[in-house]
């Protein structure tokens, strides 16, 4: 284990380029750490109340993911909250398709690194960065989401950010059994065309 959370410490220096998923990444690195925690750590919401507002939990329900908790900052964005509802719910169903299958995968167990631009109507000026990871909570692997926007969260400065990425919406797949790593980019720009302005794409 020690192996693979080097090489998520050494993605997320390479990746990660705001305050707020860098923090939640940190605190997912040392709980894994932490002896006896095993290759999923458990998760306390309660220990980082300053992350709340950018984070939440969703459960897998047979072949769909429920928000268990959605943070402020998170609902903000959307305009509604999501505390209650599925993904496939807020997620339109041709851009769904496309980036659920990243969502899953944090079951496996994998952490996903999450980035793009925001695809909402005058806002696509912003970018976003979202973290996703497993974490143990009443029993069972939940996910644990974190979103940054360019608008709300202050870059990291220890160590300087990254460059921002590319159009399109780009993902990092970290497997915690094998630490195997997996990149890859996808434009959605032409699907998105026709939702803005009424809904939010980027998941």
């Amino acid at each position: 284990m020690t192996s693979i959370l080097d090489t998520v410490r050494s993605l997320s220096v390479k990746l990660v380029r705001y305050e707020k998923t860098a923090q939640i990444l940190d605190h997912w690195i040392d709980l894994s750490d932490a002896e006896g925690a095993g290759i999923v750590p458990r998760f306390d919401p309660i220990a980082v109340p300053g992350l709340l507002p950018f984070v939440y939990l969703l459960q897998r329900n047979g072949d769909r993911l429920k928000y268990r908790v959605s943070g402020e900052e998170v609902n903000r964005l959307f305009e509604q909250n999501h505390t209650g509802r599925y993904l496939d719910e807020v997620v339109p169903n041709e851009i769904y398709g496309e980036v659920a299958p990243y969502f899953f995968s944090v079951f496996d167990p994998c952490i996903c690194i999450f980035r793009g631009r925001v695809l909402l109507p005058d806002r696509e000026y912003m970018s976003f960065e979202r973290v996703l990871l497993p974490v143990m909570r009443n029993g069972e692997i939940q996910l644990l989401g974190t979103l940054a926007l360019s608008s709300t969260t202050p870059l990291r400065t220890d160590p300087e950010p990254s460059a921002a990425p590319g159009p399109g919406f780009h993902f990092t797949l970290i497997e915690l059994e094998s630490g195997k790593v997996e990149t890859s980019e996808k434009n959605l720009e032409p699907l998105a065309d026709r939702y803005r302005g009424s809904t939010a794409l980027n998941g």
